[in-house]
This record gives structure tokens, sequence and C-alpha cells, in this order.
């Protein structure tokens, strides 16, 4: 993984003073915090030998992230408050279900015991406990992860559990690797307010190092796979009404009564058989003319199956109103319930939908589709000549100097014109600085975009392509001005290229929009932390020519 970040291969290795004292670490709830930035985080290790840390392109990353927030430490003070909210949660059903508990010990329990909510929970104080996670830990393996995919993987665990650089680091704060989950559940508790505040850190940096003036901004979108499959109605039917099933059966966990499921596994093995028929039968012209009978025997079932769980559904509700169990497995068994209501509602949709499209052969709205059943945001990007994704479309601003200064992803596949002013002023806010000029291509066509975007100070406005000129005033459009930006704008095709295959960008391993926008955030940080060391790598290399020259 290390080896497709874009680094100039011949990065020279950074002197490092010897060890220095360990940081200063003040105790708080019990534990070892650490509040300050460590003095020297990469200082050698005494292992079976003096181990250092190797002049690799993760160790360069890392560098750049060590030093956005030594000059950034509000950085670890916004994680320390998302992991104590985390933390505050979690007790808050602790003191609940407590609370349930001396109730119930009495003689005349109290009624209806409500579970605190989160406002309750951040006035919660933590008690002594075991040592949690160092802020600082937490924020490298949030921008650790935007640089290795993931930690589910199991590649980037195992670069996680070999990486020599990690060994050093922790180290020399007395500190171990926490494990897979922990770390997974401590970067997830991080706000998507934290992250975006590490991204205008970033920024700063940026400009204040003078790397980049921020005067010229292109923009462009790309599609992103989401993790779902290919959605077809067939397979969206049974996969529903088998996850029903399942959830179904694990009721009785939670103080739920279980599903009757004998009639219904009946009717979801038929499914199954049906929609493999169908399967098999596509692109095949037998298959073609037999494709209607098999849709109305599947939707027959899927209806039969709707009915059959509706009531159960009913039920399960009552039940969940009557619930007397601690408040923790409350709220679980009310999660969970919802999600039945919900597969049903949208197992309804898919039958509508596929009556409609396959039997009456009418176009459906992509706004009624259900395009997945584990991620309910997704949407369908089908592009000219390029292959078509079940997923998610941002849009991403460039820097004149490369950097990314702006990430917008909305639900499904929204229309990027109506992304314009947006990203525009999302870069504003997070540079401080005005682009002279603005270039995007003919998807973000609008004329009141443009005229607000010219309104806020910008010289250049340029919109490619036959709907960009349109709405172009022809003075304008043959200007020397608006050529030169046209030409920059293919820059941003390069940034498209880099981050998506250096970044695997490309893709996500996480459902929901939200969860979707904090793994692309991750992944933008990672993008701009090596665009840094590659330009800081750049200027020292010429420095040495200078000097030697």
């Amino acid at each position: 993984m290390d080896d497709n970040h874009f680094f100039p291969s011949d990065t020279s290795p950074v002197a490092r003073p010897p060890a220095a004292a360990a940081p200063t670490l003040r105790v708080t709830r019990g534990g070892a915090s650490l509040r300050s930035v460590p003095a020297d985080p990469f200082a050698p290790v005494a292992l079976l030998y003096l181990a250092a840390p190797p002049d690799s392109k993760f160790y360069s990353f890392l560098q750049e992230g060590h030093r956005l927030v030594a000059v950034s430490p509000g950085i670890l003070d916004a994680i320390d408050a998302d992991l104590d909210l985390h933390g505050q949660r979690k007790k808050a059903l602790r003191v609940a279900d407590a609370q349930w508990n001396e109730a119930k010990g009495q003689r005349l329990p109290t009624i209806g015991i409500v579970p605190l909510t989160d406002v309750a929970a951040e006035s919660l104080l933590l008690g002594v406990g075991r040592p949690r996670t160092a802020a600082y830990v937490v924020y490298l393996f949030l921008i650790g992860r935007g640089f290795y995919g993931g930690f589910k993987s199991a590649p980037a665990t195992t670069l996680l559990l070999e990486s020599v650089t990690l060994r050093v680091f922790l180290g020399n704060l007395g500190l171990e690797l926490p494990g897979r989950s922990t770390l997974t559940e401590l970067v997830n508790a991080v706000s998507s307010a934290t992250r975006e505040k590490i991204l205008d850190a970033q920024l700063l940096v940026v400009l204040g190092e003078g790397w980049d003036d921020f005067k010229a901004m292109t923009a462009d979108s790309t599609a992103v796979e989401g993790n779902v499959l290919w959605p077809t109605d067939s397979r969206l039917m049974v996969d529903l009404v088998a996850r029903l099933c399942r959830r179904g059966a694990r009721l009785k966990t939670l103080g739920l009564p279980n599903f009757a499921a004998p009639r219904t596994a009946k009717v979801l093995g038929a499914m199954s058989l049906l929609d493999r028929e169908i399967s098999l039968g596509s692109g095949r012209p037998q298959g073609a003319r037999r494709r209607p009978y098999l849709y109305r025997k599947l939707l027959k079932k899927a209806r039969r199956a709707a009915a059959l769980l509706a009531p159960q559904i009913e039920q399960t509700q009552q039940a969940l109103r009557a619930l007397d169990v601690l408040p923790s497995q409350r709220v679980r068994a009310a999660r969970l319930v919802e999600w039945l209501q919900t597969d049903l509602e949208n197992l309804r949709q898919v039958v509508q939908n596929c009556e409609a499209r396959v039997l009456r052969n009418e176009k459906v709205p992509m706004s009624e589709k259900v395009l997945s059943v584990s991620d309910p945001d997704v949407g369908y990007m089908a592009k000219g000549g390029r292959e078509s994704v079940v997923g998610y479309k941002p849009s991403l601003a460039r820097s004149g100097n490369g950097f990314v200064t702006g990430l917008i992803v909305p639900q499904g596949n929204a229309s990027d014109s109506g992304q314009l002013v947006p990203i525009f002023e999302q870069v504003v806010r997070r540079t401080g600085v005005t682009p002279d000029t603005v270039s995007v291509d003919d998807g973000y066509s609008s004329a009141a975009g443009r005229t607000t975007i010219l309104a806020r100070g910008p010289k250049t406005v340029s919109i490619s392509g036959s709907k960009g000129k349109k709405i172009t005033p022809a003075a304008d459009w043959d200007s020397e001005a608006y050529a030169v930006a046209r030409d920059d704008r293919s820059a941003v095709e390069s940034l498209m290229y880099t981050i998506k295959y250096g970044f695997d960008f490309g893709r996500v391993a996480r459902r929901g929009l939200e969860n979707v926008r904090a793994e692309l955030l991750e992944k933008v940080l990672a993008y701009n932390f090596c665009r840094l060391a590659t330009c800081r790598a750049a200027k020292a290399r010429e420095e040495s020519l200078a000097w030697a020259a």
C-alpha cells in the first residue's frame, strides 16, 4: 500500500535528534491521556536493537500529520471532546440500566424509567476506569485509515501490525498498538465536524507555508462505488425477505417474541429458486421470453411474504410497547423493530416498481427506486462509454498546486449543477481566499450559479463544453483568460486519477451517507498530507541542487 501514494522515490532522509525525554502526560479519568503534542514521537526506540523508523512514504506521511497537530493542538481537544461524548453516551445507558435494576428491587417500583438522553449524557462525569487511548493516537490512526484504506481489510491490518514506523511512534509514547476493534470504535467516534477541522487546519498550513495561494480553483465530480451488490428487482425482493426472516429470528434475544417463520421460509425458498432462474436466463433469448412469466410468479410470492410478515411486525410493535427490560436492551429492540418496518416498506416498494417496470413496461423515477438492501443513500450513475456505478457522486475542488480544498458528498446521483455554488462557498470558507479563477466542466452549467459566483469576486468563472458556452458571453468565452481556464481544468482529472487509484477513493467500505462522507474525507486528508510531503521533498531537492551548484 505504501508504494501507491505517489511520493517521489528519492525522498531524502530527515535528520533526527537523539531520543528525547518521554512526553508529558496528564492523568485524567484514571488513565494516562496525552494532552500535549509529544516533542519527538519518532525518536529511536530500544527493541532487540535500536530501531529507527525507515525512510518510507508512510513515515513521511506521519511526519506531515505530526507537523499539523503540532501547530494546531486544538485538533486534539476536539478529538478528546468527541471521545468524552462517546464515553458519556455509553455511560448514560449504564446509568439507566442501574436505575432500572434499582427500581426493580424496590417494594413499590417506580414506573416508566426513561433512558437518559444525549443532553443528559453530556452532563455526566466520566470517573476512574480503564486508561483510554490518547487523542493523539486516535488522530494518527484516523488519518492513517485514509492512507491504508481501512482497518477491516486483512492487508491493512498486517501492515499496521508489521509497521516499524508505528512501533517506534507508539514506543516513544509508552503505548502498545490498540486492537483493531478498539481502533475502529474510537476512530468512528470522531465527529464529522472534527474531520472538517483537520482539513481546515491543513489548508491553513498550506497557505501559511506558501505551498499554494488558492487563487485558482477547479472542480469535478466522480462516481464512487458503494459497498453494495448490483441491484436487480428479483435479488432485492429475495434479500429483503431473507433479512426480515433473519432479524425476526433474533427478536427473542431482546425480549420480544420471534416470528413464526415456517410459512415465510417456504415462500422465501420458492422466491430464491425463481430469482436463480431469472439470473441464469439473463442474456439468453429463451430467458428473455420467460422473464415476464417468472417475474409474475416471483411477485406473487413476494406479495405473499409481505402479507405473512406484516401482522408479525405489528405484533412485534405491540410487544415493544409493553417491553420491560433494561433500557440499553430496549434501545436495541426499538432499533431492530424500526429496521423490520423499513424493510417491509422497501419490499412493498420494490414489488410496486417491478410490476410497473417489468410487467407494464413503465419507467420508474429514480427517486422511487430501492437500489440497495444495505445502503439506502446510494444512487445509480450511468455515463456514456463508462461502466455504470451504484454508489455516490462526490464533487472535489482542486487548488492550483494540487491540494483538495473542498469536498461535497450529496445523497445518490445529485446533479452537478446544484453543487457549483456550494463547492465554491466551501472553498472560500475553508481557505479564507476568494479564487480569481474558477473552472469546471459543463456538468456544472448553471446560469444562476455562474452569476452568483461572479458577484462574489472571481474574475473568471469558466464552464467548459457546449452547455457552458451557451451561458457564457461570447467576449468572455473567446478571451485569453477563459481559454487558459478551460485548458487548466484538465488538471482536476489528474487529481481524480491520483486520489482514486492511490487512495482508493473510487469505492467505499462504509454504508450510509454520513459514514461515506467521513470515509471519503479521511482519504482526502491522507491525499493532502502526501501532497504536502511531495512539495516539501521537491523543495529540499531544489535547495540541495542550488547548494551543490
